[in-house]
């Protein structure tokens, strides 16, 4: 009976060690989620303005390189983010975005309920 607890207690302790994750894994997950996050801040905000998404892009890329950016980019940068007009239209981009999002959500939802609980009041009306 010990022998098998001490095998049991191996086994899981082999399968928690091989689930875990490396520290490059964990990184690799991190660079990808943030890189996912500027490509969805760029996209959002090229729906506004293109330049200030291109200026946005070359942002994120030099603060990835590690390169100081320039005074002059600074202040063009500042300048076109801060436009009143600009900060109005990307928050609104930003509110559509989660909208969408909920929607989408909202959506999976009730086509996975509905067929589990639905079947005889199904949404569809020519299923028969």
């Amino acid at each position: 009976m010990e022998v098998v607890r001490i095998l049991l207690l191996a086994a899981s302790a082999a399968a928690l060690a091989a689930c875990a994750l490396t520290p490059e894994q964990k990184a690799a997950r991190e660079a990808a989620q943030r890189r996912y996050e500027q490509n969805l801040q760029v996209s959002l905000a090229a729906q506004c303005d293109r330049e200030t998404a291109d200026l946005m892009r070359r942002q994120f890329d030099m603060m990835e390189q590690g390169v100081q950016a320039p005074k002059a980019f600074r202040l063009r940068y500042v300048d076109k983010t801060a436009d009143p007009m600009f900060q109005s239209c990307y928050k609104l981009a930003w509110q559509n975005y989660i909208s969408q999002q909920r929607l989408q959500e909202m959506r999976n939802r009730y086509d996975y309920w509905d067929d589990f609980y639905g079947y005889p009041f199904r949404r569809h009306p020519f299923w028969w």
